[in-house]
């Protein structure tokens, strides 16, 4: 079970990792407005995409030894619900935001997953980030990271909408 779950969590403890989700997206959601038609094949594009590529993707940078390990239950949540379903949302509602808004808005959203999930489940333990000595610098170096998330999305969508009829690429042209 502690490959599933991590040592010492049952379900109350995801429960309340699922409220810290569903905190942040209510604050996501108010100040945007709701996925426009035009973007919803984009959000399904853009939430399997990020979905399916850091679920095996975490497990890949643990056995590198650049991640800690992801309880298979949080690794799940953490993917589908949180980078596909909420920030796979923002990119897709705020399109036209400033870029360094952007980058500063990914960063924050991730950093405060993060220090909730260490906090709730023990996880995203690792005490340095590519050779920066500290937990601390673990977090704010892969929430940095996050904070690309648009750009990367952007560039894969504008690369996938020559493929996939009735996609839309979010921002400026």
């Amino acid at each position: 079970m502690d490959s599933l779950l991590g040592t010492g969590n049952g379900l109350g403890e995801y429960a309340l990792v699922l409220l810290v989700y569903l905190g942040l997206f209510l604050l996501m959601r108010y100040g945007l407005p709701p996925v426009q038609l035009s973007y919803r094949r984009t959000y399904l594009v853009v939430f399997l995409g990020w979905s399916l590529a850091v679920f095996p993707g975490n497990y890949l940078f643990y056995r590198i030894g650049i991640m800690s390990f992801l309880p298979w239950l949080n690794n799940f949540l953490h993917c589908f619900v949180w980078i596909g379903l909420c920030l796979g949302y923002l990119y897709v509602s705020a399109p036209r935001r400033p870029v360094w808004h952007q980058f500063a808005v990914f960063f924050v959203y991730s950093f405060l997953v993060k220090f909730a999930e260490h906090q709730i489940l023990g996880t995203w333990e690792k005490d340095s980030f590519f050779g920066i000595p500290g937990n601390l610098a673990y977090l704010l170096g892969w929430s940095m990271l996050d904070g690309l998330y648009p750009f990367i999305s952007r560039a894969g969508i504008k690369l996938l909408s020559s493929f996939i009829p009735g996609i839309a690429v979010p921002g400026p042209d």
